[in-house]
């Protein structure tokens, strides 16, 4: 972003493009980390968990497998790694993983490895100040950065209020959440694990 001017006026084309490139990024980054996130804490909680504690889903998951995989071979803590890798980052079937990384998925994806809301603890005040103060809250918000990247890669349009302003708040809330849930995650995993 220091490429582009910092004062008033209309950005230039290459700018706007800059523009809509980081927005993408952005969220690149930002499905990336839940993910990796995803990936990271089961296989963490699954290494020392007690059976009990195992999520509900994917308790009804391991279910279907038979005694000789949960017990033996690959064991259950393996089969559990694998649903969450398939559902996180999909595998080499035609398996994709997250395909988005909304709220909901978002929370799905985490909730696999035991944490039952991603969100929780988050507050308002980290969403970007130029949404509307109806939608200022981090669920909101992670909604509109998905749909604004939805626009622009599937119209290859750049947004009209679209600005560098902008673009600069979208990475600051990233920022932010990914620490916020970060801390959040930490906590509600600790708390299955005791």
């Amino acid at each position: 972003m220091s490429y582009v001017k910092a004062g008033q006026g209309k950005p230039s084309t290459k700018e706007r493009a800059l523009f809509a490139a980081s927005v993408v990024f952005t969220y690149g980054i930002w499905e990336n980390y839940v993910e990796q996130l995803a990936l990271e804490l089961a296989g963490h909680v699954a290494t020392i968990i007690r059976p009990e504690n195992v999520p509900e889903e994917v308790k009804k998951v391991l279910e279907k497998k038979t005694a000789w995989e949960l017990a033996i071979s690959p064991g259950w803590k393996e089969l559990w790694l694998a649903y969450v890798r398939e559902k996180a980052i999909g595998d080499d079937s035609d398996k994709f993983g997250m395909n988005t990384a909304r709220a909901g998925q978002v929370k799905h994806l985490l909730s696999l490895a035991g944490v039952k809301n991603a969100f929780d603890g988050v507050e308002d005040g980290i969403a970007p100040p130029h949404l509307d103060s109806k939608k200022r809250n981090a669920i909101d918000a992670v909604e509109a950065l998905v749909t604004l990247r939805g626009e622009i890669v599937h119209t290859g349009k750049v947004p009209d209020e679209l600005s560098k302003g902008r673009v600069i708040e979208w990475r600051g809330f990233i920022e932010q959440l990914t620490k916020k849930i970060d801390a959040s995650c930490r906590t509600q995993c600790q708390a299955i694990l005791s």
